[in-house]
């Protein structure tokens, strides 16, 4: 019979193999509670680790067009208030202009309608998200429309210049050529002096094979006629006119604030259709990222419950290793001979 030895330090190095082990499978088990997944995938899936990975990117990418899709619906919803706003303030001016075109009215009145219209435009078609103009176009970062209640803007200086031609008082036929000039400089040659905005619009990818425009710019059409009414009210309302002159000049105004009302209800109604194929852009985005990670899952996915478990059971069995560990090594001959 051989007689085998047995030593402390042989069982302490082996105790300290078998808690290294147990503390690499701990750190893939909290790594698996964590995530959810396995912790290796390669090794879980083999061949099929190339279509795991391509999901993972799928999702990252879907994601994404979401958040994005959040901004965008953002700039869309203060975009239909600014066009609203404008649009109750003009029919308001339109309102009064044709009591004017009716019957006596203080010049004070439509005036004050007037500067209300384009303080209102100033305010709307300025407003900024996230610091950039929404009503720029893709010139986000230049301030789109000339604010005309400023009389050191370029638009006030070059209407004050256009009107300073008219004589007093004003007859029909210098209002006439004066309703002609003002378009002309108002309408026909708006991004000399009362805009810096962009014709171009923002288009934005609000699904993988989707593109929507999802701005609008301060150049369109019925902003111009806007601005153009209101600043020959504000402008020369005050003056002395011919009954036929101002008669010319209210239906002008009010000729133009119609085709404004029109043309800024129908931008509204495009914002509207953007947003609702954004919302359903998400809705079908939504359902594509449950989707793959319900794939992922199937493919990757661990119980949580069990993850746990084990997790714990690794925990304990470190903790023994330890304590067994630090037992040992205070075993000694002397200790026993003592």
């Amino acid at each position: 019979m051989k007689a085998m030895s047995v030593s402390s330090n042989a069982v302490s190095q082996a105790l300290r193999l078998q808690m290294a082990r147990a503390q690499a499978e701990m750190i893939r088990a909290e790594k698996e509670v964590t995530t959810g997944q396995v912790a290796d995938r390669g090794l879980h899936l083999g061949v099929r680790t190339g279509h795991s990975v391509s999901l993972d990117r799928d999702i990252a990418r879907l994601d994404n067009i979401k958040s994005t899709n959040g901004m965008v619906t953002t700039r869309l919803d203060a975009t239909q208030n600014a066009l609203g706003e404008t649009r109750e303030i003009a029919q308001q001016m339109l309102g009064t202009l044709t009591t004017m075109l009716n019957g006596a009215l203080e010049p004070a009145v439509p005036r004050t309608q007037g500067m209300s219209v384009l303080t209102t435009m100033n305010a709307m078609f300025n407003a900024t998200i996230d610091g950039g103009y929404i009503f720029a176009g893709t010139n986000t970062d230049v301030r789109p429309l000339a604010d005309f209640t400023d009389p050191g803007s370029d638009a006030r200086i070059a209407f004050d210049a256009l009107a300073a031609g008219l004589p007093d008082p004003i007859d029909a036929a210098a209002m006439t050529t004066f309703l002609a000039a003002a378009e002309t400089q108002i309408i026909d040659n708006w991004n000399v002096n009362w805009s810096q905005a962009s014709d171009e619009t923002i288009q934005s990818r609000i699904a993988l094979s989707e593109t929507a425009k999802t701005s609008v710019s301060a150049n369109e059409g019925g902003i111009r006629q806007l601005a153009m009414a209101a600043a020959i009210v504000v402008g020369l309302v005050d003056r002395d006119m011919a009954p036929d002159a101002k008669r010319l000049l209210t239906e002008k105004a009010i000729s133009l604030t119609g085709g404004a009302i029109e043309s800024l209800t129908s931008i509204q109604s495009e914002v509207g259709l953007a947003q609702n194929r954004v919302s359903q852009a998400n809705d079908r985005l939504t359902t594509q990222v449950d989707l793959f990670k319900r794939t992922q899952i199937d493919m990757v996915g661990v119980d949580p419950f069990e993850a746990s478990t084990r997790l714990t059971s690794l925990l304990a069995q470190v903790e023994t290793s330890y304590t067994l560990t630090a037992r040992i090594q205070q075993l000694s001959l002397l200790r026993f001979m003592s």
